[in-house]
C-alpha cells in the first residue's frame, strides 16, 4: 500500500516536478506535492505546516535553496531539507549542507531520491523521539529538584549519588557534603537495627519499602521522617539503583504524642473520677439509710404529738430522703456503665427487650400501656446494659404520658449503612425545643413536683450507647410525644 508524503517542491519547472512526482509513486509513495516558486507562497505553505520532507531545486528566478533554507530554519521545523539540481557547484551544495541541508541529488541521478527521503524521514522521527525523551527528562528533573518532598538516590551499595534541594533544606547539610556517602549520615539512632535489615531485604528482592525514620540533621536537631524506598532497573531490567522519598512528619508526630500524653491523662483522670462517684455514692447509702430509718421512726413515734407544721417538716425530710436514695442508686448506675469494662457477646435485642419489659411489669400494668414490638436484631453488645437501655427508654415513655390517654410504645429496627437503627416511639406529652442537652446528667426539664426522676436515666443510656459504639438523639413535638433513635454497629 502506498505510503502518504506530503512534499513541498520549490521549483518553477513543472516538467521537473512531474518527474519527482513519478519517481516518487514508483517508490511506493503517495505524494501530496506543493509546488512554490517565490518567497510569499513558501511562507504560506511553511505556516500551514505538516510537511514530511522539502525538496528544493537550487536556483529559481525569484529565489533559490539558500533562501529557502533559511526560511526553513527560521520556521523552528524539523524537516529534511534536500537539493535537487544539475547546476550547482559541489563546494556550494556542500556548504548549503554545513548549513543544515540533508543531502545534494542531480536532477538526473533521480534513483537515489526515494532512499535518501526514506532516511531522512527515519531520522527526522529518530530525532523528535530523542526531544520528547529529553523533555520529559527536563520535566521529571525539574519536579524532582522543585519537589516538597525530600528525594535521595543511591546506586545498589548504598552510595548517595543525588539529592534534592528538599532534602539539603531538611538535613541542613550542603550537597557536595553528602554525595559520596552514605544515608548513615543522618541515622538518628534510634530506629532499630531489624528495621534497616528489613529495608535492604525488602529493596534488595526488587520491591518498595515503607517506614518510619528518626532521623538526626547537621545541627544535631532530630526529626521523624516518613519514607519509601524503591529499586530502580536499567534497561536489561536489573536494579541498579534505589531511590528514596522521605516527607518530614516531626510537627505531626509530636502533635500525636501531645494528643496521646493528653488521651493517656485524661483517660486516668477519667478512671479516677468514675471511681469517686461508684465509692462516693457507695459510701453514702449506709448513713442514709440511717438518717431515713430514724427519721420514719421519730415520724411514727411522735406522729400524734406534732402539730401541722412539724409533720410538714418531717414529710420534707423523708421525701428529701428518699430522694437521696434515689439519686445515689442512680449514680451507682451510671458509674457502673461508665467503669465497668464486660466482654461483648452476641445478644438477641428481642430477648433483652422483653427482659426490660418484665422488670417493667407494674408501671405497665399501671399505666395500661400498649407495646408494640417489632422485628429486632441480633448485636454484638452488653447484655446487661442494653437491657437498661431499653428499660430506661421505654420507663421514660410511660413516666411522660398523656392524662387520660393509653400510652401506645412502638420499638422497632432497621438496617441502614452497616449498623442497625432502633427507635422507641411513644405518644406521650413530647419535649419542648430546647437548646439544653437532654442527655446531659442532672438535666431535667420538669420539676420533681410534676414527675419524679433525678435526671441521670437519659444520661447511662447516652453512656451505654457510646459504649457499643453508637449514636443516640430524640425527635419530638409537645403534644405529640417522642421518638428516641440510636445506632448499634452491624457486627460480623
Amino acid at each position: 500500500m502506498p505510503k502518504p508524503l506530503r512534499v513541498l517542491l520549490v521549483e518553477d519547472s513543472p516538467d521537473d516536478a512531474e518527474l519527482v512526482e513519478l519517481e516518487l509513486i514508483s517508490g511506493g509513495f503517495a505524494p501530496d506535492i506543493v509546488r512554490v516558486e517565490t518567497v510569499a507562497e513558501m511562507r504560506r505553505c511553511l505556516d500551514r505546516g505538516g510537511w514530511d520532507v522539502v525538496l528544493s531545486d537550487y536556483h529559481l528566478p525569484a529565489f533559490g535553496a539558500e533562501e529557502a533554507l533559511d526560511m526553513v530554519l527560521a520556521s523552528g521545523q524539523d524537516l529534511p531539507f534536500i537539493i535537487l539540481s544539475g547546476m550547482v557547484r559541489a563546494e556550494e551544495a556542500v556548504k548549503l549542507m554545513k548549513r543544515g541541508a540533508a543531502d545534494f541529488l542531480d536532477k538526473a541521478a533521480l534513483a537515489r531520491l526515494v532512499p535518501a527521503i526514506e532516511r531522512e524521514i527515519r531520522d527526522a522521527v529518530d530525532r523528535a523521539q530523542r526531544r520528547e525523551a529529553q523533555e520529559q527528562v527536563r520535566i521529571m528533573s525539574m519536579a524532582v529538584e522543585q519537589s516538597p518532598v525530600a528525594v535521595m538516590i543511591t546506586d545498589t551499595k548504598g552510595i548517595i549519588t543525588y539529592v534534592n534541594p528538599c532534602f539539603c533544606a531538611n538535613t541542613g547539610y550542603e550537597r557536595h557534603e553528602v554525595l559520596g556517602r552514605t544515608p548513615n549520615i543522618v541515622k538518628g539512632g534510634d530506629t532499630p537495627v531489624e528495621e534497616y535489615r528489613q529495608l535492604w531485604q525488602t529493596i534488595s528482592s526488587g520491591n518498595v519499602w515503607r517506614g518510619m525514620f528518626h532521623n538526626q540533621r547537621k545541627d544535631g536537631s532530630f526529626y521523624w521522617d516518613e519514607a519509601s524506598v524503591s529499586p530502580v532497573r536499567d534497561l536489561s531490567g536489573k536494579v541498579s539503583h534505589f531511590v528514596g522519598i522521605t516527607l518530614d512528619m516531626t510537627e505531626r508526630q509530636l502533635r500525636d504524642q501531645e494528643l496521646h500524653k493528653a488521651v493517656r491523662h485524661l483517660t486516668e483522670a477519667n478512671t479516677e473520677l468514675e471511681r469517686f462517684a461508684y465509692v462516693a455514692s457507695h459510701d453514702l447509702q449506709e448513713p442514709l439509710r440511717t438518717l431515713t430509718s430514724f427519721t420514719q421512726l421519730l415520724d411514727r413515734r411522735f406522729h400524734g404529738d406534732m402539730d401541722s407544721e412539724a409533720k410538714e417538716y418531717m414529710a420534707f425530710i423523708v421525701d428529701a430522703a428518699k430522694r437521696m436514695h434515689e439519686l445515689i442508686n442512680d449514680l451507682l448506675a451510671y458509674s457502673r456503665v461508665t467503669g465497668e469494662g464486660r466482654g461483648f457477646a452476641r445478644v438477641a435485642l428481642a430477648d433483652v427487650c422483653a427482659q426490660a419489659l418484665r422488670n417493667l411489669k407494674c408501671s405497665i400494668d399501671e399505666a395500661g400501656a400498649l407495646i408494640m414490638l417489632g422485628d429486632l436484631p441480633d448485636v454484638v453488645g452488653d447484655e446487661v446494659q442494653l437491657m437498661q437501655l431499653f428499660q430506661n427508654l421505654i420507663g421514660n415513655a410511660i413516666k411522660f404520658r398523656r392524662a387520660g390517654a393509653t400510652p401506645e410504645i412502638v420499638v422497632s429496627a432497621q438496617h441502614k449503612a452497616g449498623e442497625w437503627l432502633v427507635s422507641v416511639r411513644d405518644n406521650g406529652i413530647g419535649i419542648l425545643t430546647t437548646e439544653q442537652d437532654i442527655f446531659e446528667i442532672f438535666r431535667r426539664l420538669h420539676t420533681h413536683a410534676e414527675y419524679p426522676g433525678t435526671g441521670v436515666g437519659l444520661a447511662v443510656c447516652k453512656c451505654i450507647v457510646q459504649h457499643h459504639l453508637g449514636r443516640i438523639w430524640v425527635e419530638s413535638k409537645p403534644g405529640d410525644g417522642s421518638t428516641f433513635f440510636f445506632t448499634l454497629p452491624d457486627t460480623p
